[in-house]
This record gives structure tokens, sequence and C-alpha cells, in this order.
């Protein structure tokens, strides 16, 4: 009989000290081998299998799966539709090149396709995905964030097993705008993440997403639904903070591995972690109303810009107002579209008169002062000494505030 509480060794530092080749090779040979293969078997799942760890002098990044499922599946919440899909690279072929995460079946039902990822035991990300994973599925659900299936323990790792959802959500392109709106409806639902997942995958290689007649189909019948995941950078915050007096180190804001704000690009040395944005820019010529939303939810002027829940509330108020032609139109990417979304002019194919009604709401140019502060910024050495300056005096500044408070009552 298995012996559950065994546990496995993790050959490499974790997390990995570099993301070089040498490394990822030492991650991807864990998972391939015998003794983890059998580990995971015995706690219920089957792990993808590498053909051949090495295609033609390089790292083969394709893992495939091994036990036979039907090649076709529909939506069984958590577990997304899934095809071979018309250009298919392998059956339902999964990808990774990071070497955190494997993916698999589940041994009782083939179909349920998962992903296992390897993170700390003592961890924000554990304490994070162990508060999912005690929430009841309809509320993950609703609140659009990867539901949390598993977590096996392994001393001082864990692997935490989620249901494979797919990649690629801007893909196809062409599709009706509503379905830009359930994005933007998920991530304003929740915390500020990047990462986003759709409940289809496909053997398809990505370059072929455009045209994934599977997709195209859940796209216009609207179902397809999309997730928040990947936590390893996310925090818990105590359920009394005070979210309009919270603040982080500006260092924090530049963790990431994806696009940032310009929070902190004028040498600020703290920020509000609950200031956020979304992007959908090009689509105002469409949708008018889009121009004041995101405007306000990216405004350099912190105090005014939307909360999560007023941004919510904003985007609901309008939403039931577009009509149905609208929403069912096809929308296209812009090249101007990929403009910063404080340098993109949002406002220059709308009517004079919704200009009108809405310029509060309209953000204007970016000051010489802000821009010459960036520029200064963007230099290492000054994206260090700016903020450091700015802190010497603020203090100073609260300092002479309340000694003059005490002389002069």
């Amino acid at each position: 009989m298995a012996d559950l509480q065994a546990t496995i060794a993790i050959p490499f530092p974790f997390p990995p000290e570099d993301k070089s080749y040498t490394t990822l090779i030492k991650c991807h040979a864990f998972w391939d081998l015998p003794s983890s293969v059998e580990w995971f078997k015995q706690r219920g799942y089957t792990l993808y299998k590498r053909d051949d760890p090495e295609y033609e002098g390089e790292l083969e990044a394709n893992t495939y799966p091994v036990l036979e499922c039907a090649t076709s599946g529909e939506m069984d919440y958590p577990f997304p539709n899934y095809d071979t899909g018309k250009n298919t690279v392998g059956k339902l072929h999964g990808r990774n090149t990071n070497g955190k995460i494997v993916f698999a079946q589940e041994n009782e039902d083939p179909t349920h396709h998962v992903v296992i990822k390897l993170i700390a035991t003592d961890s924000e990300e554990h304490r994070v995905l162990s508060f999912l994973q005690s929430q009841d599925l309809k509320a993950v659900e609703e609140n659009c964030l990867v539901p949390v299936l598993n977590i096996l323990s392994n001393g001082p790792y864990s692997f935490v097993v989620m249901p494979r959802w797919g990649d690629c959500v801007y893909r196809p392109e062409g599709g009706p705008i509503r379905n830009c709106f359930r994005i933007m409806h998920s991530l304003l639902k929740d915390i500020k993440l990047s990462n986003v997942l759709v409940n289809h995958f496909s053997g398809e290689d990505d370059t072929f997403y455009r045209e994934s007649r599977s997709r195209i189909r859940l796209q216009w019948a609207d179902a397809l639904q999309y997730c928040l995941f990947d936590f390893d950078l996310s925090m818990m915050l105590p359920p009394d903070t005070d979210r309009t007096r919270c603040r982080l180190p500006y260092r924090e804001s530049w963790i990431s591995s994806g696009w940032q704000t310009h929070d902190t690009s004028q040498g600020e040395f703290d920020y509000d972690p609950f200031a956020f944005d979304v992007e959908y820019q090009h689509l105002c010529r469409h949708i008018p109303m889009l121009a004041p939303f995101l405007d306000r939810m990216t405004t350099r002027n912190i105090p005014k810009r939307f909360t999560a829940a007023e941004a919510l509330e904003f985007f609901e108020e309008f939403l039931p107002k577009i009509s149905t032609t609208d929403l069912y139109t096809c929308y296209w990417t812009d090249p101007e579209g990929s403009q910063l979304y404080d340098v993109y002019d949002r406002w220059k194919d709308l009517s004079p008169d919704f200009i009108k009604e809405w310029e509060d709401y309209k953000e204007p140019r970016i000051p010489p002062g802000t821009a010459f502060l960036r520029w200064l910024c963007s230099y290492d050495l000054m994206s260090i000494i700016v903020p450091a300056v700015r802190m010497f005096f603020y203090r100073v500044t609260c300092f002479c505030s309340r000694a003059a408070a005490l002389l002069y009552p």
C-alpha cells in the first residue's frame, strides 16, 4: 500500500535561482523522473509525458496526455471545453517553459485535465491558495478565480492542483465586443492581475488560435468564461484594512512579469496597490462610454481614480444601456490601440456633445513636470535616488507641520 505521507525531494533550488537553460533542464528532468510520476499517480494524478526530452538539440517543452480520453469535451465547471483542434500539434499537448508546473489527468476521470504547480509551503502564495481551496466552488466561479482542487503536502514544498484552462484569451480576433466586456467584467470583480485564463483549450499551436473553429463557436455562443490565476505575487491583507490608506513600498510595484502602470514612474516612494487599470481603449469609438470609464480608471490623480468597487458599479450601470447590435459588433485590433494608456487619445473620434457631457472624466495631457520626472527616473540610479529625495522632503514637511501645530495650536 502506498505511503501517502511520503515526501519527494526537489533536486534544484526553489524558487529557481535563475532562469537559465540549465536550471530549466533540471526542472523538467524532475517532472520526468519515474519516481515523480509514480508519486503523483499514487495521489490520483497521471502526469503528461514528454515524448522526447530533446528535440533538434533543444529542450522539448511540449508534453502529452498519457491516459486515453475523448478528443473533445464540453465544459463541466470547473473543467473547461477542450478539443484537439484543426491544426493540432499533438493530442491536447501542454507547453511549459518555466519549469514550475506540469500538466496531468485525474486517474479516475482522464477527461479532467489539470495543472500541478510547485510552490513553497511557507509562502504567501500557499496561504492565498489555501484560502481559495476553502471557498465554496460557486463563490469562486462568481468571483472569476481559478478553483484550487487540491494541495498535496510535501514538507517544505507543496503541489497545488488546479483545472487546466486555456490561454490566448484575446484570440480569435474579430469576435463580438461583448466578449471583451466579459473579460473586463471578470477582472473588475477581483484584484488586479494581468494573468487571465479562458474555459477552452486545444491541441492547436498558439499561433492557430486565431482561426480556432471551436473557440469561435464558443465566442459567438457567449459560452466563454474567464478567470484570474497565478498568485505567486499576491498577498492577503487583514479584512479590516483601510484601503484608502493602504500603501506599499514603490519597489513592490516593479515586481511583475508583465505590463505596469506609471504610478511610481515619477519617483514616488510608495503606491496604492488598489489603484488599477483595464485596457480596451481602441473600442471607445464603438462604445463611447469606455472613454470616461477608462480615463477615470487610469487617471494620474489617484484619489479620483475608481476603486475596484466604483469601477464595477460604473461598468454595470452603463453596460445594460448598450444596444445588442453594438455588443455583437465585431472588434478588431487597432495599431494605435497598443499605445500607452496615458498617451492614447480615447476621445478623438467621439462627438462634441458626448465629450462635453463627460468632460469632468477626461484626463488632461501629461504635464511637462511629470514627463521630466519620468525621463529622469528612466535611469536605473535615478529611479532609486529620486524616491529617496522625495521621501526626505515629505518627512521634513510632515515634521514642520506637526511642529507648527504644537507651537501654534
